[in-house]
Parts: structure tokens; C-alpha cells; sequence
């Protein structure tokens, strides 16, 4: 209880409260009328004036160590409302002249009760147990006056009184927890509608202010509001806020946080197994350590995704609605393979001059206005900003890798205030490591929850789509009967539960699902399936005529995806493209396709080629090169390549996607032939084993006996 209300409030609410009673008794009817004599009406008022005296002083010396005093006090004052309606009632003549004495009795005993009930509630836990019947004993013990002197009338009615004070106080015991509960409930959403109209107002006024921020901010929703489906479902496009499944994120090294903030936060509105970006991000004024985040995930695990969603949400000022303890921050991405050349070229270059040459292009493609000048500087140097830079591993050249990496360090050094997100691979990041304190933060697997929600939204909204835009029940039935279909196989099937773990894999079943096509068992299974679908089926089921088949045009693909994977990129000009598969195309195509026509209908058709900007290609996801480049490289017979570069990080997916396809034991065995392999190399060697197609008998027993071994000794 506050100092205010111990000291002033309640004092004066009692004295006011006192002074009514006064006079209220001196409003006495005629006595012959109850009956009253004079010293009985001093006696009372002398006995609740010393409860008062007494009641207010245990309160205000109640020990530390007692039960705390119950802060609905105010609930204490109801019986004078009640009172003052009760006398109001009488002194407007509104009753009839035979209830007078009764009502005034009874408005006496409320404003008596509405006096004594506030430092009641005031009291520790014990004494308010002890008191709770004492208004009741002096209603039975006044009722007992009157039998003892044959008034029956008054008798029964100081019974209906005791009566009706019995039921209010069991009510308000009753209406306290009720309220202790409701109270935080109501502050925190009167919070949020008052930071949401706060945020209104603001919004309007950077409108007014800085109209080029509103654009930016349309730029942003432009690129960031379509759900990636990294090529699997051209037909249709889905919105993200629509189908986003928030990531569970694990704290794996928190530079200088305390174990016991991490379970804080694990214990706020999300369980320990729930914390989100959003937990760490509305610590970030308390705890200046969340300011820098490395997020880490396997390929496909969403971490492209998360950032897309963050820009996205605070693009469209969504982010109090999804954490009402969200910073208001400016959001700026940038994909690090799109900006690394320029980093290379100049390690002077600052993050404001980066970020300003990058958002001239977007806003540009999309005819918006420029930014002013320093513009992003000055929001920098105000620590307004949240700078996410997406796909450290995705600078395939470990020596750019580092450059690049030193130069975020810098950046972070320079606005050490500035909020940072990098994401990456495990295995990219621990070959160019960030020197400044970071805390690294992991992407887990989708949980069964996770999986069922995306598959259940995805399907809502691919139907949806599907229907022209109609949301109907007709609609949502036909979604639901085939998401708890999908969600029914999974279950039933260990190695797709495993799988739909991670979402890139779990949107290709669904993708697989939808068509009616066989679900595979095994991850290189899955990636094989899927390219059949891309590349054949969808154009089967549109009766498309096709000169070449799906795997006339994997073939082509493969080498495309092994040449990438050999110059360390995963963007290509077309005209490079053409010069890698001519060749190839001329020995499969009867009629000589031509190669740009070729890059061109699997860009338009199949989608699994995307053009990132005018006459550069890539890969829908690098996963998709990843896989084209191992199976080019079983039926190649280039395993020694895969060998050789054992301990590269950009080959260790294709590593294991090949391994998948085949026998996996020279892989394992150069590795137990190094003299001190580092643990992301062991670890690739596990996978090969645990993924491989096949592995010699003897190579099992020697990688499962440096298991132990290394077990042993730690």
C-alpha cells in the first residue's frame, strides 16, 4: 500500500465517513418511535469510534513478517453507498411511512459497518479471520436485546440485518481474490489499448514529420508480406502474417546474462519451451546484452523467415499487438551475400552508407522516394534501429566469410546501443565467429504443436487462395479435413515426423500432400520427390506439353547447382548459366533447346530458379542447390571433391545429402584420419553415419569407438 493512502487517503475516508455517521445519528427519529434510549446511542457510537482507534493502529504496526494486508480496502466502503442510497430513499419520502424506521435502522447499520469495514481489510490475514464474525455477533446479540424485551418486529429485523451483513461479508471475501485476479488483467490491457493509441498518435505524427519513413515502411511491407515458398507453390501466394508459426528460441550463449534471467524470461507469458525473439528483443533496454544476437538453425530451420516476419511486423507497427513490451524500432534487413562484395571492396564503408545504398535500390524498383541525407545515420545514432543481417554462412568463401564478419564486429562496436540480429548456420558461424559479446540464441524444431498449427494454417490458406479469396465454412472444412489428414500421417510415420520438424521440410510434405502424390520416408527421398513435382507433374496436371522430362531437366539443373557449388555462390548472370549448361542441354534435348529459354521455363513454370534482380538467378533456396549438387556429383563420381573439402563449411550439406545416396565410409574415413579434426567436422562425420546409405562395417566400429573415446574424456 502506498504511503499516500496509508497516510492521507484513508484517514480522511474515515473521518468523512465518521462525520456522516455523526450526523446521521442525530437524525434519530422520535425515540418513542425505536425505542432508543440516549446512553445506548452514546455507548454505540463510543464503541465504533474505539474500534476505529483500534482497528487503524494494529494496521499501521502490523509486522513485516505477517500476512499482507489486503489492498481491496475500498471494497470496506460499500456499506456506505448502501447507507447513503437507503437514506436518500428515506429523506425523498420515497418509502412508505410503515418502512421509515426499518430503512433508517438499517441505513445506521451499513453506515456503522462502512465505517469499521476498511482498516478491517487492512489487517493481516489472521486478524480478519478473527473479526470476520464479530458484526454478525452484534447483530444476533442486538436481536437478543429485543426478544429479552418482547419486541418481536425489531428482533426479526435485526435478524434480516445480521442476515444480509453475513451474506456481504462472505461476498466480499468471495469478490476480493476475484478481483486480485481480474485487477492485473485489466492494467495490462488498459496498458496495451493506451500504448496502442499512443503508438496511433506517433505513427501519425512521424507521418506528418518524416513522410519518407511511411514509404520506407511501404518498401519494406512490398518485399517482406508474401510467406517464401521457395518455389513450391507458384500457383498461388500466401501471405505470411498468415501462415508464420513464432519459432522457439534457445539461449545457448548468453554473454554476460545470468542463468537466472534466462529463466526469467522463459518464465513469463510463454513456457520454458515457448521463448520467442520477441522475449529478448523487449528485454533489450534492461538488458543491453540482447542488443547483439547471433541466431543460429539448421538449413531450412525459418531463420530467413524470422527476420522477414520481424520487418514485416514492425513495417505494419503490429509489434505491441504480438509482445506488449515490444521496443519501437526501426527495421532494417539486409541479406549478407547481397552485400558482401561491396564489404569486401571496402572495409571503410559504414552501416549507414550500406544500409542508404541498399534502400536507394528498393526504393527505386518500387518508384518511392529516396531516403534524405544521414538520414539512417541519425536513426543509428539515436539507437532507434533493429539492423538484421540474414545468411553469414551464405558467403561461401570462408575468407569473405571473416571480412565480413570482422566488419559487422566493427559496426557493433561503433553503435554498441544499436539493436543487431545475424543469422546463420551453426557451421558457417563458428568459421567466422563475431569477437563482440553475443548473445547466440538457437532455432529448435518445430514442436508437434508448431507443426499442426502451420500445416492447419497453411492449408486455410492455400484454399482460400485456391477459391479466389472466398472464406467460407465450406472452405475451412475442406482445409481442416485435409490438414488433419496430413497431420494424421505424420503422426503415424516416425520418419516424417522427424522431418515435419523443420518447416522448409514440413511445406514440401505439405506441398507433396496436396498433390496427391506418396510421402516420402527420408530426407534425400523428400528433395526428390519435390524436384519431380517441380519439374513434371504441375505441368502434367495443367496438360502443358513438355519437351523435356523431370529428369531430362534435373540432369541440366545438377550441373548448374555443382558449378555454383564449386565458385562459392549461389547467385549467377544468366549469361554464365548459359555457358554451364549449353552443353549438357544440347546432349539432352532432341531439338536443341535453347539455354536462356531453358533458365527462363524453369524461373517462370517450375520456380525453382528465382531472378533476384535483372538477368542474376539463383536457387529458391540454397537447399535446393545443395541436393542438385550431390546427386551431380554421385552420378559424376566426384567423391573425391566432396573429400577434399571435408572441413569446408559451404560443402557440409551437399556432404551429408550425398552421403544419403551413398556409401558414406571414405567420407568417414578421412575424417578419422586427421590428426585433431574439430568438433563441426566430427559431427558431419556422425551425420554421414547416421544419414549415409551405407557404411562399411569396419568404418562404423572405428567412428563409434573415437565416440567413446572422446566421451571418456571429457
Amino acid at each position: 500500500m502506498s504511503r499516500f493512502i496509508q497516510n492521507w487517503l484513508l484517514p480522511l475516508l474515515l473521518i468523512l465517513s465518521n462525520g456522516f455517521l455523526g450526523w446521521l445519528i442525530n437524525q434519530l427519529p422520535d425515540k418513542k418511535d425505536l425505542k432508543i434510549e440516549d446512553p445506548i446511542i452514546i455507548l454505540l457510537t463510543v464503541v465504533c469510534l474505539l474500534a476505529l482507534f483500534i482497528l487503524g493502529a494494529i494496521s499501521s504496526q502490523s509486522q513485516p513478517s505477517a500476512a499482507p494486508a489486503n489492498q481491496n480496502w475500498v471494497l470496506g466502503f460499500l456499506p456506505l453507498l448502501g447507507g447513503g442510497i437507503l437514506f436518500a430513499l428515506l429523506k425523498g419520502n420515497h418509502l412508505a411511512a410503515e418502512f421509515n424506521s426499518a430503512v433508517f435502522y438499517t441505513s445506521l447499520i451499513l453506515f456503522g459497518l462502512g465505517t469499521v469495514l476498511p482498516p478491517v481489510l487492512l489487517l493481516p490475514r489472521q486478524w480478519q479471520n478473527r473479526l470476520v464474525w464479530l458484526p454478525p455477533g452484534l447483530g444476533l446479540a442486538v436481536m437478543l436485546y429485543f426478544i429479552l424485551r418482547g419486541e418481536w418486529t425489531a428482533a426479526f429485523l435485526a435478524l434480516v440485518v445480521t442476515v444480509i451483513l453475513m451474506l456481504f461479508i462472505h461476498t466480499i471475501k468471495f469478490l476480493i481474490p476475484v478481483t486480485n485476479q481480474l485487477a492485473p488483467k485489466f492494467r495490462a490491457k488498459r496498458q496495451q489499448l493506451a500504448d496502442s493509441f499512443a503508438d496511433g498518435i506517433w505513427n501519425k505524427i512521424e507521418d506528418s514529420t518524416s513522410p519518407f519513413q511511411r514509404q520506407y515502411y511501404q518498401g519494406l511491407t512490398y518485399i517482406c508480406r508474401d510467406y517464401q515458398t521457395q518455389g513450391l507453390d507458384r500457383d498461388r501466394t500466401l501471405k505470411l502474417q498468415k501462415v508464420f508459426v513464432p519459432l522457439k528460441i534457445a539461449a545457448t550463449e548468453a554473454a554476460n546474462i545470468s542463468h537466472k534471467m534466462i529463466q526469467r524470461l522463459k518464465g513469463g507469458r510463454n513456457n520454458s519451451n515457448e521463448t520467442q525473439i520477441w522475449n529478448f528483443l523487449a528485454e533489450i533496454d534492461k538488458h543491453p546484452e540482447f542488443r547483439r544476437m547471433a541466431v543460429l538453425g539448421a538449413p531450412g530451420s525459418g531463420k530467413t523467415t524470422l527476420l522477414r516476419y520481424l520487418t514485416q511486423t514492425y513495417a505494419t507497427n503490429q509489434q505491441r499487438k504480438v509482445h506488449p513490451k515490444a521496443p519501437k524500432l526501426i527495421p532494417i534487413l539486409l541479406y549478407l551475400r547481397d552485400v558482401r562484395q561491396e564489404i569486401v571492396n571496402n572495409n571503410q564503408l559504414t552501416l549507414a552508407e550500406l544500409i542508404t545504398q541498399q534502400v536507394q535500390q528498393q526504393q527505386q524498383k518500387y518508384q518511392l522516394e529516396n531516403p534524405p541525407p544521414n538520414w539512417f545515420a541519425e536513426k543509428i545514432r539515436q539507437n532507434q534501429c533493429l539492423v538484421m543481417l540474414d545468411g553469414l554462412d551464405e558467403v561461401a568463401d570462408e575468407t569473405q566469410r571473416q571480412q565480413v564478419s570482422r566488419w559487422v564486429d566493427e559496426q557493433m562496436q561503433t553503435y554498441p546501443d544499436t539493436a543487431f540480429i545475424l543469422t546463420s548456420r551453426p557451421f558457417g558461424y563458428k568459421t567466422a565467429r563475431l569477437q563482440q559479446a553475443v548473445t547466440v540464441l538457437e532455432v529448435q524444431p518445430f514442436s508437434l504443436k508448431q507443426m499442426q498449427q502451420f500445416i492447419r494454417s497453411w492449408y486455410l490458406e492455400t484454399e482460400v487462395i485456391s477459391h479466389a479469396g472466398q472464406d467460407d465454412a465450406g472452405v475451412r472444412a475442406d482445409a481442416k479435413q485435409q490438414a488433419d489428414d496430413l497431420i494424421k500421417r505424420i503422426k503415424n510415420s516416425r520418419p516424417l515426423a522427424d522431418m515435419a520438424v523443420n518447416p522448409l521440410l514440413l511445406t514440401m510434405i505439405a506441398t507433396v500432400h496436396r498433390r496427391g502424390s506418396a510421402l516420402p520416408g527420408k530426407r534425400v527421398e523428400l528433395y526428390k520427390e519435390i524436384c519431380q513435382v517441380l519439374l513434371e507433374r504441375r505441368q502434367r496436371a495443367k496438360n502443358i506439353a513438355e519437351v523435356l522430362t523431370a529428369t531430362q531437366k534435373q540432369s541440366v539443373l545438377q550441373v548448374l547447382a555443382f558449378k555454383l557449388m564449386q565458385h562459392k555462390t549461389r547467385d549467377f548472370k544468366l549469361s554464365d548459366g548459359i555457358d554451364w549448361i549449353k552443353d549438357k542441354l544440347a546432349n539432352v534435348a532432341s531439338s536443341g533447346t535453347n539455354p536462356e529459354d531453358f533458365i527462363q521455363q524453369i524461373r517462370d513454370v517450375s520456380g525453382l530458379l528465382v531472378e533476384k534482380e535483372v538477368s542474376v538467378y539463383e536457387f529458391a533456396h540454397l537447399s535446393f542447390q545443395e541436393y542438385l549438387a550431390a546427386v551431380q556429383i554421385k552420378e559424376s563420381n566426384q567423391e573425391n571433391l566432396l573429400i577434399q573439402n571435408i572441413n569446408k563449411s559451404w560443402w557440409a550439406e551437399t556432404i551429408r545429402l550425398y552421403a544419403a545416396q551413398s556409401n558414406a565410409s571414405n567420407l568417414i574415413r578421412k575424417v578419422l584420419g586427421m590428426p585433431s579434426p574439430s568438433v563441426e567436422v566430427m559431427a558431419l562425420a556422425y551425420d554421414c553415419l547416421d544419414e549415409g546409405l551405407s557404411v562399411n562395417p569396419d568404418v562404423r566400429q572405428q567412428l563409434e569407438q573415437r565416440l567413446n573415446a572422446d566421451l571418456e574424456s571429457r
